[in-house]
């Protein structure tokens, strides 16, 4: 199974500083999702799940267009630790004007979180995908720079230390391959934060 972990494109609350209210694409988020698309054009994807959130709802809407067939679960679960604890994301009409044939999971506010809060939803989404999906599936997951540092942990099954994440750029892919060799399943981490469709280097 290939898991590939993506953060959404620029949005103007990264802008000034507010990353976890509900923010729209910046032209240039615009741009880094349509390249992100073309990214996975050629790419074989068997299922995407994004957040309810509109920038994660929008970059995911890019790698939909080439893969008409590949079903959308819009997910609750994926969103960012530090949204207001009430908001559950866009209303279901408008997820639809975004992704009409998308399957929207049930919507819950996800209440106050801590780290270890966090983490354990991204642990409980990860083993989702795993029981959902084939072992020679291709997942992508669109959600947020916070959140997807507990997810990457979460897939590599490593703890949760004080203090630390991954770096997530806009649009940055990760990708954590569960592969079997000689009858054994190993966990590998292919790549973190990769920006190379932006045709810059990583920054950080």
């Amino acid at each position: 199974m290939h898991i590939y972990i993506i953060r959404h494109g620029e949005t103007y609350g990264n802008l000034n500083g507010d990353g976890f209210s509900e923010t729209d694409l910046t032209p240039k988020g615009e741009e880094q999702a349509r390249l992100l698309g073309e990214r996975f054009k050629d790419k074989k994807v068997d299922k995407i799940y994004t957040s309810p959130l509109v920038r994660a709802v929008k970059t995911a809407k890019e790698i939909k267009k080439y893969h008409e067939n590949s079903p959308v679960i819009i997910d609750s679960a994926l969103l960012e630790k530090g949204t207001d604890p009430d908001y559950c994301g866009l209303p279901k009409n408008e997820l639809k004007n975004h992704l009409p044939d998308a399957l929207i999971d049930t919507s819950k506010a996800l209440g106050e979180e801590t780290d270890i809060i966090a983490y354990e939803r991204a642990k409980k989404f990860i083993e989702k995908i795993k029981s959902e999906n084939g072992f020679d599936s291709r997942i992508v997951v669109v959600a947020h720079g916070t959140f997807n540092s507990f997810l990457v942990l979460a897939a590599l099954n490593f703890p949760l230390k004080e203090n630390f994440n991954f770096s997530h750029l806009n649009t940055g892919v990760s990708l954590v391959c569960y592969i079997e060799e000689k009858g054994v399943i190993k966990t590998k981490l292919k790549y973190l934060n990769d920006v190379s469709h932006l045709g810059i280097a990583d920054e950080y």
